[in-house]
């Protein structure tokens, strides 16, 4: 993909010029230096690395490293540009073909410094490994979330992840057309790899709705924005969810709106709400469950006790409501969730501190820390085959 214009002046010479100013100022005489290398082929992706950007400068003062951002086109027309990093970290778009993911894995390793280390940074919206032959050519391979039992890594899938297997199964949906039929299973030796980052909660939508976001009048009892083409293979996971609210439209202000809106209007719309439902997607963590703690609301989402993730706003009955995958259970569970105030107001709070924690506090640098120290202890273990 050839860079834009905005794309080629950022990456080009913004990035350099801010790399060398950290470098100048960074109190180690040898700060860990990090390049990160994406192709900026999906936004929602990119954004696995806006935190790192928002807080640089606490980054280089407290963790003693420093960043460049730079695009994967480069560095393999120019493999000279990846030499001189401790660390190097790779982002590919989930459209890019298998083989073409691996030689560029394979292309930009073999350019690596001999001691370096190489990440790989998956933000996906999903739990799983596309590409498992990728993970002996690095070191780390750190996703948003992931599978809470490793094992689940060493099941071969339909489709592209958990979900689409489970809808698969459950409603005999075919995915033979689908741009990824199927996936394979991870090593068993690979399984080490996997480590957890940072979810969409500190994506820039997040944080900028966090900066201005103001309590109102809260007026409707349950929102859900849970439509979806027929057509599409998320159908199955969210049809039922609109079938029990209806019912319970008599007796609660619930609101279940299908068309789209102005951004300002969603927010306002839960703002407004007391509880939200969140059904899963292409994956089970969406931008709207941060939305949702955000804007004041409740959490009810199908259960998530399969998920490791950070910030953890998915604790059961303290900072979300779990219910069914089928959601047999949604209507009494938002029943009595509605008929006891202070546990609303408990389960808010918590959900609330847990996400403060990671938008003000220091967990994002804790966090960061630990996947530096991992990488410098661990041994090299990659290799080309």
């Amino acid at each position: 993909m050839r860079p834009t214009l905005r794309q080629s002046l950022r990456f080009r010479l913004i990035e350099p010029l801010r790399y060398r100013a950290d470098l100048a100022r960074a109190r180690q005489r040898a700060p860990l230096r990090v390049l990160l290398l994406s192709d900026q082929a999906n936004y929602t992706s990119e954004q696995q690395f806006a935190p790192l950007a928002g807080r640089r400068g606490e980054i280089r003062e407290r963790l003693g490293a420093v960043f460049q951002r730079a695009l994967v086109a480069d560095a393999l027309a120019l493999p000279r540009l990846v030499r001189g990093y401790d660390v190097v970290g790779l982002k590919l778009g989930f459209r890019t073909p298998a083989a073409q993911a691996l030689a560029v894995a394979r292309a930009v390793r073999a350019a690596l410094s001999p001691a370096a280390r190489m990440v790989y940074f998956d933000g996906e919206d999903d739990l799983c490994v596309q590409w498992p032959e990728l993970l002996p050519l690095v070191d780390l391979y750190v996703k948003k979330h992931a599978f809470r039992d490793r094992r689940e890594y060493l099941k071969p899938r339909v489709g592209k992840t958990n979900l689409t297997d489970y809808v698969a199964g459950k409603f005999g949906v075919s995915f033979a057309a689908d741009i990824i039929p199927a996936s394979a299973p991870v090593a068993e030796d690979q399984l080490g790899k996997i480590a957890v980052g940072w979810n969409v909660a500190l994506d820039d939508p997040i944080r900028r709705l966090y900066a201005r976001a103001a309590a109102v009048s809260k007026d409707i009892d349950v929102v859900c924005r849970a439509g979806v083409d027929p057509r599409s293979w998320i159908y199955p996971l969210r049809a039922p969810v609109i079938a029990g609210l209806s019912s319970m439209k008599r007796a609660y202000r619930v609101l279940t709106p299908q068309e789209r809106v102005p951004q300002a209007v969603y927010y306002e719309e839960m703002l407004r709400s007391r509880v939200c439902v969140s059904p899963f997607g292409y994956g089970e963590i969406c931008w709207r469950d941060f939305e949702a703690v955000v804007c004041g609301c409740v959490l009810v989402k199908p259960d998530m006790s399969h998920v490791e993730t950070e910030p953890d706003i998915f604790v059961p009955h303290e900072t979300y409501v779990p219910v069914r995958w089928d959601y047999s259970d949604l209507v009494p569970a938002l029943e009595s969730l509605l008929g006891d105030s202070a546990r609303l107001e408990r389960i808010r709070a918590s959900a609330s501190a847990r996400l403060r924690a990671w938008l003000e506090g220091d967990a994002l640098l804790e966090r960061a820390s630990s996947i530096f120290a991992a990488l410098r202890a661990a041994p090299i273990t990659w290799c080309m085959s």
